[in-house]
């Protein structure tokens, strides 16, 4: 989808993919982000997380009122929403907490002992991406900025989504 956005929009698209690719799993473990390119793309982890807080010290993107902000468990009805019909952060972005889980481009790992020195970004044979934001069937805890998930990036759902990116 980033490329063939990009590619519509004259832009230099981000990603590389092999060619051929045995299954939806092989091709996510080879990508290659072209990270000079103007395309669009997948947020990092810390660049969603640095758009996510907006300057700002709250417990959820935008305020420390979870309703304000977010569609969650608590108020969803079980399904997403139409983005926008929440308050904005600092930025002026909506829905960054809940709704729909968000893709980033890094790969998942337990923060930990040892790991700390682990760039995520780094080109990784992993399948698991990151997730952020939680989506309309988390709970309050869940939908904190600083909760991160990971999934298989062949992994499906209702409540999954991305938002793109580009470089300036």
């Amino acid at each position: 989808f980033c490329n063939k956005l990009s590619e519509l929009e004259g832009l230099e698209p981000c990603y590389d993919f092999p060619r051929p690719f045995k299954n939806d799993d092989d091709w996510s473990k080879r990508v290659i982000w072209k990270r000079d390119a103007k395309g669009y793309r997948l947020p990092t982890e810390a660049e969603w997380e640095y758009c996510a807080r907006a300057g700002q010290n709250t417990t959820y993107v935008g305020s420390n009122k979870l309703d304000e902000v977010a569609w969650y468990n608590g108020n969803s009805g079980d399904k997403t929403h139409l983005v926008g019909q929440k308050k904005a952060n600092g930025f002026g972005l909506h829905d960054m907490n809940g709704n729909v889980w968000e893709w980033c481009w890094d790969t998942y790992f337990m923060y930990g002992k040892g790991n700390s020195r682990i760039d995520p970004v780094k080109d990784s044979p992993s399948d698991n991406r990151v997730l952020r934001g939680g989506s309309y069937g988390a709970s309050p805890k869940i939908m904190r900025i600083s909760h991160r998930s990971g999934l298989p990036s062949s992994g499906r759902g209702a409540d999954v989504g991305f938002r793109l990116v580009r470089n300036a």
